[in-house]
């Protein structure tokens, strides 16, 4: 299989992937912000909070991170320094490209992968959260889907480095 062919198969089902936790990171925000709003309010008006309100933001927080992460690298949306690799020539650059990817994508099938054994060891054991005693498994389950969604992104956008060093 060419390096095309299989940079397409893999963009065909990832990116679409991408989108749809993007949309469901998107929506918890806004739950995120409902309730972060609602128990203030109910704090500074009525003396009484939402119980778990901290638990389930945290929780929020997982899902929203690990399901936006890609997303966000799709669309070249992280942080870059290019004050040294501009100086470089296009065929320079896309060969650190390819290297940094698939590094980046060798470390989150790593991080992938133990993220799996941890949650099956946080579901064997049975743990819960402190307040209101949700099982803590899910949420590590999410973590993993993020960081394999994203070791994926980063091995297409390997592919596509190695496909502009091929043309330049």
């Amino acid at each position: 299989m060419k390096i095309e062919q299989l940079h397409h198969s893999f963009e065909s089902w990832v990116y679409p992937i991408s989108k749809i936790v993007n949309r469901i990171a998107s929506g918890v925000l806004f739950f995120m912000m409902l309730l972060t709003i609602a128990d203030v309010f109910l704090r500074k008006v009525f003396s009484q909070s939402i119980l778990g309100t901290v638990e389930v933001t945290e929780f929020m927080m997982l899902i929203l991170l690990f399901f936006a992460v890609t997303q966000t690298e799709i669309l070249d949306g992280h942080v870059k320094v290019d004050l040294i690799m501009s100086r470089f020539g296009e065929r320079t650059q896309a060969m650190t490209d390819m290297i940094t990817q698939f590094v980046c994508f060798l470390l989150f099938g790593l991080f992938t992968w133990s993220t799996l054994v941890y949650a099956e060891k946080m579901r064997a054991s049975g743990e819960v959260s402190q307040d209101l005693w949700l099982p803590v498994y899910p949420f590590i389950y999410v973590v993993a889907l993020g960081c394999a969604l994203l070791a994926f992104s980063l091995l297409i956008k390997s592919f596509m480095a190695y496909m502009r060093m091929g043309k330049s």
